[in-house]
């Protein structure tokens, strides 16, 4: 066994205590350690930009706008996503999605920042229709939340997060420009009219929109190809056909339509002009973020959930639409006027493309399925229309408001209860698609 004698001991006494005294002073250096935040930034700015688009006249293309929130969502989730430990960007899971400007890891951020530059970009970038007054509105709103988060952070971090927010908004508005979007009809072909096709409906008989949607790049490589499953029965005009009971019931609930019917189907159909109506995807929007709020998600969980609920919007359009023209199935209105009633006219204006699947459907019930898997079928309160004084509606779950919205098509003519039954199924699948996406690993998960 070693021994150390007195004399040696008090010897290196001094060189221990200095060596600890190096050492000890020598500062550990570490990134910053980032806290949670607060989400409210973020739902300020989906309530205000509905107010900025709910006058604009004429109103938002409706496709066109769903996919560009889905952008939207996706930046706004890349813009945070930094100071969430553990979190992973969607650039691997989403297809053709190009490598995200990075946060330099030593740096400290406000993240609430840099969603509030993130969203004030990528609202100017991508929002058509937007007037100087709309865009100097937005300005106004993005100086207000900077001048309130400098009462409580440092301007150098400040700015540091306002130039990374507005990165991602750049880099995220430029992927867009390569996606293929395109609503035309021009140098489309239909196929050869059978008594079963689709073809223009009254009152204005407009060519089809959207029979390219489906070479859109999606956001998911699941999406490329997914496409609904057939009719669960044929085509027919014999009045003891399945198909022929199917269109019975349409017409039927139009000619002796109640007056809660119609006021639900009015609800979903978010039509109507300024003033009037909502714009497209402001309803859906108003949903995902009280149920966000009614959840008390912060900043990285909300961040999540809008990008997720963003990747519905766009794939579930592309999905329906690429069903919608295989298919090439008839509308009601056609159907009824040509074999039950010549006079007879949809509650609703039957929109220009074919019938099967549910284009509103195919949206809500992907984001449906995505609220359900991060919160469980909770009930849920839609609001959406308290600016023009009316109630609100209450659904017992998630489920409910989902098949209230598939039925309200039926009430409104356009659609047979076979198509929103599929539809729900077929956009439920694409939102267990999306919900499987792990941004976050298990340990990591939202603190």
């Amino acid at each position: 066994m070693l021994s150390i004698s007195k004399g040696c001991s008090e010897k290196l006494l001094p060189i221990i205590l200095l060596i600890s005294l190096i050492f000890g002073c020598r500062k550990i250096d570490q990134p910053p350690h980032p806290q949670e935040e607060s989400a409210n930034v973020v739902y300020d700015w989906y309530k205000f930009i509905a107010m900025v688009q709910r006058p604009a006249n004429p109103q938002p293309v409706v496709l066109q706008n769903f996919r560009n929130f889905g952008f939207i969502g996706v930046g706004l989730y890349e813009a945070v996503r930094p100071g969430n430990k553990g979190a992973e960007s969607l650039a691997p899971s989403l297809y053709q999605m190009p490598a995200m400007p990075q946060a330099d890891a030593w740096q400290k951020y406000l993240w609430s920042e840099s969603a509030n530059a993130a969203l004030a970009s990528m609202f100017k970038l991508f929002l058509t229709g937007l007037s100087d007054a709309n865009k100097a509105s937005i300005d106004s709103m993005e100086m207000a939340n900077y001048n309130r988060f400098k009462t409580s952070c440092t301007t150098d971090v400040l700015d540091r997060s306002q130039t990374f927010g507005r990165d991602i908004a750049t880099a995220i508005y430029n992927w867009s420009l390569t996606d293929n979007f395109n609503l035309s009809s021009v140098g489309y072909v239909p196929p050869p009219v059978t008594p079963a096709s689709w073809v223009p409906t009254p009152p204005a008989y407009a060519p089809p929109v959207g029979p390219f949607l489906k070479d859109s790049r999606p956001f998911l490589a699941y999406s490329l190809t997914d496409l609904a499953p057939p009719m669960p029965f044929p085509f027919s005009e014999d009045t003891s056909s399945r198909f022929y009971k199917a269109v019975k019931e349409v017409y039927d609930i139009g000619k002796n339509a109640k007056a809660d019917q119609q006021a639900t189907a009015t609800w979903w159909a978010d039509a109507g002009g300024p003033g009037v109506g909502i714009p497209i995807p402001h309803h859906v929007l108003s949903i995902i973020t009280w149920v966000l709020e009614n959840q008390k998600a912060k900043l990285w969980e909300a961040a999540e959930v809008y990008a997720k609920t963003g990747i519905a919007f766009k794939d579930g359009g592309i999905n329906t639409f690429r069903s919608k023209f295989h298919y090439n199935l008839i509308r009601p209105v056609t159907y009824i006027r040509r074999n039950i009633d010549t006079a007879w006219m949809s509650y609703l204006i039957t929109p220009p493309y074919p019938e099967y699947t549910s284009g509103l459907v195919g949206i809500h019930a992907p984001y449906v399925q995505v609220l359900i898997k991060q919160f469980g079928d909770i009930p849920v309160t839609d609001n959406a229309y308290d600016w023009r004084g009316l109630p609100a509606r209450n659904y017992k779950s998630l489920s409910a408001m989902l098949d209230e919205a598939a039925v309200s098509r039926i009430y409104g003519g356009l659609h047979y209860r076979f198509t929103q039954e599929i539809s729900i199924k077929f956009g439920k699948e694409l939102g267990n698609e999306i919900a499987a996406i792990q941004l976050v690993s298990p340990k990591h998960e939202h603190p």
